[in-house]
């Protein structure tokens, strides 16, 4: 059961109302990542914002939050599921039309989401690639990161390895310190561009395929680096392999318990954007 809105009033219905040039989805393609400004307007990241705060911190209250394996940040998902806010933000038109744009499909589908809230002195986050973690056997997923606060470099923000995703699966295994210097040592042998974003506005967001390999740097600012994240993928996708612990756990938990060759349309993954049909 999720928490009922509060009395403060219905935020902003976050409608299908942001337009991506075809210019933008051939960078999005050529690079495996795109900048987006403005996605949601100030009035519209604070309130939802404080929504996705509250809920979080309550997590991390009791005990549901936990910090990262290598002390980079503290960390939850599912958060939809505890508030109707949350669940708004997360299945907003004006994500889902935006990844169906840049992913060229009429449809997308949510996999989950999670708040990642890097702490002052917050270590780095390893380079890594989101796909090895997610059992979706298609290379059009993607994930939005989005700040909930204006996000300086000093803070942490996030970074990507241009046009990594054309490599698919480098073999990067969980995130750690060996996991790292695997990924420095393709960076340099394949002499690949690092763009680190150097600010981003709250309400500001980048989207990234599910094979591109990113990270982001310490947090060396006094403030909390409040984060959201929400991944999404092609209606009709089926479940991949579960070749590694982290693909066994999501399948269970994210995918409705989806085995294998079966589609990924469970009750937990709504269809977040449909195209309208021509005529």
């Amino acid at each position: 059961m999720t928490a009922p809105n509060r009395e403060t009033g219905d935020l902003p219905p976050l409608e299908a109302n942001y337009a991506i040039s075809d210019a933008q989805v051939e960078q999005f393609w050529r690079d495996g990542f795109i900048v987006l400004r403005a996605v949601l307007s100030r009035d519209e990241v604070n309130a939802y914002g404080a929504a996705i705060r509250s809920t979080a911190m309550r997590r991390f209250a009791a005990g549901g939050m936990q910090a990262s394996a290598h002390g980079a940040f503290l960390q939850t998902l599912g958060l939809r599921f505890d508030d109707d806010d949350v669940r708004r933000f997360c299945l907003a038109p004006r994500f889902g039309a935006i990844a169906a744009r840049l992913l060229l499909v009429p449809a997308v589908r949510i996999f989950h989401e999670q708040a990642l809230f890097k702490q002052p002195g917050g270590s780095d986050s390893h380079w890594h690639q989101d796909q090895y973690y997610w059992p979706l056997a298609t290379d059009r997923s993607l994930g939005l990161w989005m700040p909930l606060v204006d996000c300086s470099r000093e803070m942490g923000a996030i970074r990507f390895v241009r046009g990594s995703h054309r490599y698919g699966d480098l073999a990067g295994r969980d995130i750690s310190d060996e996991s790292a210097r695997h990924f420095d040592d393709f960076i340099a042998g394949e002499g690949l561009e690092v763009h680190q974003t150097e600010a981003l506005a709250a309400g500001d967001c980048t989207f990234h395929l599910g094979w591109t390999v990113h990270g982001a740097p310490a947090n060396r600012s006094d403030a909390m680096r409040e984060a959201m994240i929400v991944t999404f993928y092609p209606d009709g996708t089926r479940v991949d392999a579960l070749t590694n612990p982290s693909r066994v756990n999501d399948a269970r938990v994210f995918l409705g318990g989806k085995q294998p060759g079966e589609l990924a349309d469970s009750e937990l993954n709504t269809v977040v954007y449909r195209a309208p049909r021509a005529g």
